[in-house]
């Protein structure tokens, strides 16, 4: 049975398959006890949290659920060095990270810059799981791709959409990204993603894993 049908028979089956996020650059403390509360109450895949937080989001949920660090955010900017030493202090504290691909490298049409980019963390993250956002809300279908196409080359695991900077995600993104990638590479879809419907879109589309903040509203919506 495919994830579609899957969550079509069961939708309450979304859960495994949420990161519920906040890499708001403002959270509190508060907000990441509640955030990791949800994951362990509902059952999510995921806690998503900015660099600060991961070793807070460890502690909270412990081998229970995944912990997720964003790396490079939000626009992806950063040296590939200074990439790699941030996946380096975070490793202990975390299951998977998304990077955010280099923006201004495939802006420029800097192919080999880019992939080098996703190969350098992904060297870093070795054995754990690497998503690369490559904000497909910003580039024509032929563009994303093309960034696909390349995250893919560079090693990683998953071709995540947007960080939802943006606009929101649409499913035709989704749908180009799987264009660009072999059958061995995921998607993640996120980005102004609210509802059960809107999610089981995406997975449609392509995607296998949901980054979200409204992760219980998401939930809450199959009841």
């Amino acid at each position: 049975m495919s994830l579609q049908d899957t969550l079509e028979t069961d939708p309450g089956q979304i859960v495994s398959i949420i990161d519920h996020t906040n890499v708001d650059p403002t959270a509190t403390e508060a907000e990441i006890h509640d955030l990791c509360e949800a994951v362990l109450e509902y059952g999510f895949c995921s806690a998503v949290v900015v660099p600060y937080h991961a070793e807070l989001a460890s502690e909270l949920v412990g081998d229970r659920a995944n912990v997720v660090a964003v790396i490079g955010f939000p626009y992806g900017i950063q040296h590939s060095n200074a990439k790699r030493a941030e996946v380096e202090e975070l490793l202990e504290h975390v299951d998977e990270l998304d990077m955010v691909l280099n923006r201004t490298a495939f802006a420029n049409g800097d192919d080999e810059t880019v992939v080098d980019d996703v190969k350098a963390v992904k060297d870093a993250v070795g054995e754990k799981t690497l998503k690369c956002i490559i904000e497909s809300p910003a580039l024509n279908r032929s563009e994303i791709r093309r960034a696909a196409e390349l995250v893919e080359r560079g090693g990683a695991d998953f071709v995540k959409t947007a960080v939802g900077y943006d606009g929101p995600t649409d499913p035709d993104e989704v749908a180009a990204i799987r264009e660009g990638i072999g059958p061995d590479t995921q998607i993640k879809a996120s980005g102004g993603i609210d509802t059960f419907e809107q999610a089981l879109e995406m997975v449609a589309a392509g995607a296998t894993r949901i980054g979200a903040s409204s992760g219980v509203a998401i939930y809450e919506s199959t009841q």
